[in-house]
């Protein structure tokens, strides 16, 4: 019988501290999820209705070539067969706490070929501000220029940013002019057309296994990421 693997986290404020530890009350850029309730059945309403305000990089979620990429395409625009297919959930876990090198994927992606889709399993600690100041996993240059040179269509991991967002976002201040290359691993991958996908959970239930793999970004015009329902499968 079909088995199916949810790997998305709820969008709740939860999920928030789970991904960004304490930052989450510091005024960080990411938001929990608001919810208007237009029509609803405790307001005495025959149906019930709601709108959301929601950012583009919230939980799980995949990351567009527009997001650091000028002319890149937004997620209305991207090539959705490339977030459905065969994928591989290697194993890093030995990287745990430093940068994934090209090394520890080569030693993890034997399996790995042209066309799939790679998950990264390390096993981060969840809520941990400390952790994530000083040791978060996270991909290196040369690992992403690996994905690129084996050919696969996306790379998912489970942590709120695929780069360590402490260094690149404080340190580096990639998000204050004039820093003209502030996030090299994401740009190397989305320059590519390889999608990233942040914020995946419950890898270890398939870790060194292929399995089949969805994750169904919202066509938002214009927008540099969404939100999605990641899940797999197997037999």
């Amino acid at each position: 019988m079909r088995q199916l693997v949810d790997l998305t986290r709820p969008m709740t404020r939860d999920t928030l501290v789970a991904l960004g530890g304490r930052r989450v009350n510091e005024g960080w850029m990411v938001r929990e999820v608001q919810v208007e309730f237009l029509r609803d059945w405790s307001l005495g309403d025959n149906t019930s209705q709601c709108m959301w305000t929601i950012g583009d990089h919230l939980g799980t979620h995949v990351d567009a070539p527009s997001h650091v990429v000028a002319d890149g395409a937004a997620i209305d625009a991207i090539d959705l067969s490339r977030l459905v297919g065969e994928a591989v959930v290697l194993d890093v876990t030995g990287a745990r706490g430093r940068g994934i090198s090209a090394d520890d994927l080569e030693a993890a992606g034997t399996d790995l070929h042209a066309g799939d889709i790679a998950l990264l399993f390390v096993d981060e600690p969840a809520g941990d501000l400390d952790h994530y100041l000083e040791h978060q996993t996270y991909v290196t240059i040369e690992a992403a220029q690996w994905f690129v040179d084996r050919g696969v269509t996306a790379v998912g991991v489970e942590t709120a940013c695929f780069e360590h967002a402490y260094q690149r976002t404080i340190v580096d201040r990639a998000y204050e002019p004039p820093e003209t290359n502030p996030w090299p691993a994401h740009k190397i991958c989305l320059a590519n057309d390889i999608y990233i996908i942040e914020g995946l959970t419950n890898l270890g239930r398939l870790r060194g296994m292929r399995v089949d793999f969805a994750a169904a970004p919202l066509p938002v015009p214009g927008s540099s990421g969404s939100p999605v329902r990641a899940f797999a499968w197997i037999d």
